[in-house]
């Protein structure tokens, strides 16, 4: 099994409280772009921004919990590539069976 080099427990909790920061902000965003800020004339299209805008924050802040919480950060390169293609593909599948759907 391979040693991993973690920072110093201090800059661990800096990186851990800007993480936190920052998905406290994203989720914030997430909540505003929930409001109706699309004009009503652009109907189905409206709703697909919508819906596209909140999976992009959701996909953005799972892939910023695996790295950091999850300690993907620390890993191999490779194992790193077996996590992040695969959630990658499933926001591609989810943008588009949601957004572009019929």
């Amino acid at each position: 099994m391979e040693h991993h080099d973690h920072p110093a427990p201090e800059l661990m909790i800096k990186q851990y409280l800007k993480i936190a920061y920052t998905l406290f902000g994203l989720t914030l965003l997430t909540v505003v772009a929930s409001w109706n800020w699309v004009p009503q004339s652009w109907g189905e299209i409206g709703t697909s921004v919508h819906i596209g805008v909140g999976l992009l924050i959701a996909f953005v802040k799972a892939a910023m919990v695996v790295y950091i919480f999850m300690h993907i950060k620390f890993d191999n390169k490779f194992l790193r590539a077996f996590i992040f293609v695969p959630l990658f593909l499933l926001a591609v599948l989810s943008f588009a069976l949601n957004v572009l759907g019929p």
